[in-house]
């Protein structure tokens, strides 16, 4: 990682929507831990010199009466990397090396769903003669959302956990939320539970108290005694283990409670957490080597695609939740801190680079409740749908909703008609696998031909920048319908679908260029505008040979001329962009000076944003600041050209 990124947020344990902890500062104990929709979650950790104690994670104090916080230790790097964010300390006495690990392989899917992350400590002396002891704790807060509530709790050697007293299983959907249900789980020889004070005692003692502030077994906890789970080590290396263990993950259709993939493969979590636990070594040399590679593809890309694509990485990948639904995977992601929408297509659509490059069957697995809910019957128009609910129910659309009718106001016709083919040819060209397209031939041939009849001018309506609101005759929108029906027409061989969207193709050209300038328009009627033609690269990707190179070659043209200190805009309408659409324009052709200028300019506003937020996908580009949405999954659009690369 170079010296000069400063990510906006760090991920720590980061594994799906729930179960996700960052630290949104820059030194490690500036902040309190907190989950990524900006909520609190503390946990923090201590280092122990000769009875003298110095923080090195998180705050101390979270009561709004005044406690000493206690030293903080220097921190002196950070490095983030696919899997793991590593913080280095140092102290007279000895260097910490502390390491967030979240194993999301999406090679080893068995792992990749296991809700466990690792917090390794290596201490490196620097000279003889000192003892040393590391704490670690995390709040209950992990486990709750309200300062109402009571937690149940339970413990056995080596092993606690806390969670609501009240289990109320998938009772809540929503966005701005944090799960309450399930139980948060810590492993370790010294594991204990205990009450935020037991952090106190380490700032004003030298050696700990004899007070023992243990609960006693079955009595329920009241949020205000804020309690922890936490333990303590005396050796110069180890790792503290935690799990999540939601206890079903998704409601889906039907009221059908689903667990996570996991327990396909070990039976539940009780069976599948000592196996984490034992295996903990193994995973942190497998992410490493991981880790390594991948780094290394990206630098031939550019220093700054490798910084920030290490940064997305785990952002991308844990907005989502892995399932089994009657034998067939299903990665349901949440459309975090825009509506909280559950496997949303137009936020599929512009993840997939990533999970085709590393495993195009993560891919099927997000179209497959897609396909479900376009045949419930509730679904009754000739496009393609939005969503599939609210996270964590998959219950059926809910944009758009009016009086418990969905209306087609707030509906997406070419955009989604236009996401689910391309993202069915996308994943069938990555590894050959028909079955997307051979179990839903008839819906993708309705919307093909929804496209040829509504595509080329589209009327107005939503696209997926629906921020922007509704707008007629787009002619990105009109792209995406084109090359649809090219990668329609290459994955079904029927050639008519070919022939309409290269003369599709051939009147766009000339129907949408600018007359008082270079490149082509926001929409058909309208000469004084300008935007970014993201849709346009699957034509190239996939080698569908509708455009000639000189268009992508005076697009790109006009992309540097609109270049802000942070990025180009989407369009003429307003300075914000969109990061995965602006990364999308660097594959239109082969500029180097394109690409690095777009690489450098958002890896600036990562470095240099106020918003202190798990990367956000919309910005402005003339002063870095956040638009909307945070921790996304469209962050995996951001690996589009490492797919450009795989598939040349």
């Amino acid at each position: 990682m170079q010296k000069n990124f400063r990510p906006v947020a760090v991920p720590l344990f980061v594994n799906d929507p729930y179960f996700s902890v960052w630290s949104f500062a820059d030194r490690l104990t500036d902040d309190h831990t907190r989950h990524w929709t900006g909520h609190r979650q503390s946990m923090c950790g201590i280092l122990t010199v000769d009875g003298e104690h110095f923080r090195f994670m998180g705050k101390s104090n979270v009561t709004d009466t005044y406690v000493p916080e206690g030293k903080a230790l220097e921190q002196t790097s950070l490095e983030v990397t696919p899997t793991a964010s590593i913080y280095t300390f140092s102290h007279p006495a000895c260097d910490l090396k502390v390491t967030f690990l979240s194993p999301l392989l999406m090679d080893r899917l068995e792992i990749l769903s296991r809700p466990v992350c690792y917090l390794f400590y290596e201490i490196t002396p620097k000279e003889e003669g000192h003892t040393f002891e590391v704490y670690v704790d995390a709040s209950a807060e992990l486990s709750g959302d309200y300062r109402e509530q009571e937690f149940a709790h339970g413990s056995e050697e080596g092993h606690v956990w806390i969670g609501d007293a009240v289990q109320n299983v998938l009772a809540r959907d929503g966005d701005d939320i944090r799960i309450d249900w399930g139980y948060l789980h810590l492993v370790h020889p010294n594991a204990s539970i205990e009450t935020c004070n037991w952090r106190t005692h380490f700032f004003k003692r030298r050696k700990r108290s004899a007070a023992h502030y243990a609960f006693e077994p079955g009595a329920p906890i009241s949020y205000k005694k804020f309690p922890i789970l936490c333990a303590t080590s005396e050796k110069l290396s180890d790792v503290f283990v935690f799990a999540y263990d939601d206890i079903k993950s998704i409601l889906y259709y039907g009221d059908r409670q689903i667990d996570a993939y996991y327990k396909t493969v070990y039976g539940s979590f009780e069976a599948m957490l000592p196996i984490a636990v034992s295996e903990a070594d193994e995973m942190r040399k497998v992410c490493a080597a991981f880790d390594q590679k991948l780094i290394a593809e990206m630098e031939k890309i550019s220093p700054e695609y490798a910084d920030i694509g290490a940064l997305a990485y785990r952002q991308a990948i844990a907005a989502h939740k892995l399932v089994e639904v009657d034998g067939k995977l299903q990665f349901l992601s949440k459309e975090c801190f825009s509506n909280g929408c559950i496997a949303t297509l137009d936020v599929t659509y512009p993840s997939i680079p990533l999970f085709l490059v590393f495993n195009p069957e993560l891919v099927r697995a997000m179209m497959r409740p897609l396909f479900t809910f376009a045949r419930d019957k509730r679904w009754q128009y000739p496009f393609a749908p939005h969503d599939c609910g609210r996270y964590p129910w998959c219950t059926g659309q809910r944009y758009g909703l009016r009086e418990g009718v969905l209306t087609e106001e707030r509906q997406m016709p070419v955009e989604e008609c236009g996401n689910a083919i391309l993202t069915v040819a996308a994943a069938l060209r990555a590894d050959g696998n028909c079955e997307l397209l051979y179990d839903n031939a008839d819906l993708l041939k309705k919307w093909a031909d929804y496209l040829v009849v509504y595509g080329y001018d589209p009327a107005n309506q939503l696209c997926t920048d629906d921020f922007a609101g509704h707008l007629a005759r787009n002619c990105n929108l009109s792209l995406k319908a084109i090359v649809a029906l090219g990668a329609y027409a290459q994955m079904t061989g029927d050639v008519r679908y070919g022939e309409i969207a290269k003369d599709m193709a051939d009147r766009w050209v000339k129907d949408t260029k600018k007359q008082d300038g270079k490149g082509w328009r926001l929409t058909f009627d309208r000469d004084d505008t300008w935007s970014m033609k993201y849709n346009i690269v699957w034509d190239r990707i996939l080698g569908l040979g509708l455009f000639d190179a000189s268009v992508y070659e005076e697009e790109v043209e006009v992309y540097l001329s609109k270049m802000n200190p942070y990025g180009v805009p989407l369009d003429s309408r307003s300075t914000y962009t969109k990061l995965d659409w602006l990364a999308w324009t660097t594959v239109m052709t082969d500029r180097k000076d394109y690409t690095n200028a777009v690489y450098k300019s958002i890896a600036r506003m990562i470095s240099e944003s106020e918003d202190r937020v798990p990367i956000t996908d919309w910005y402005y580009t003339d002063d870095a600041r956040q638009a909307g949405f945070q921790a996304r999954s469209v962050l995996g659009g951001f690996y589009i050209n490492l797919l450009a690369e795989k598939w040349k």
